[in-house]
């Protein structure tokens, strides 16, 4: 088991098919001070949770090209059980698949709340708590 680095800021992984928001996701994101690596698909985002240093926060959508963010999510925990985990979807309602195991990640729907997105990464990040932040509206 590998565990990320304590010191700077929050890394986190961003998997999302979406490109261009993603990418605009990760500026924001960067904006308040977190290191953010955007990924498209399943594949890239397993090869990268594969090597070290591992993200502090993962952010996935359930539906990614070549895999699910439930197998990501579950490849991530094996390699770091108390990862954070935040699953975008725009199907809200949808149960979440059973890979996810006991440890249920946060679900944030689409159209994203961004203000709600940094809520749930400041309560649920010892990390980034004392950091601060430039919430955008």
């Amino acid at each position: 088991m590998s565990a990320p680095l304590p010191l700077g800021p929050a890394r986190i992984l961003l998997v999302d098919g979406d490109f261009r928001t993603s990418q605009r996701l990760a500026t924001l994101l960067e904006e308040d001070g977190f290191s953010v690596e955007v990924v498209c698909d399943g594949a890239s985002a397993l090869a990268l949770l594969a090597a070290d240093p591992l993200p502090n926060i993962l952010i996935t959508e359930l539906h990614v090209p070549l895999t699910d963010g439930a197998t990501i999510a579950l490849f991530a925990r094996s390699r770091n059980p108390d990862l954070q985990i935040i699953v975008l979807t725009r199907h809200a309602n949808q149960p979440l698949p059973p890979a996810f195991g006991s440890k249920s990640p946060v679900v944030l729907s689409k159209p994203l709340d961004y203000a709600r997105l940094i809520e749930v990464l400041v309560v649920q990040s010892p990390a980034i708590r004392s950091a601060p932040l430039a919430v955008h509206g």
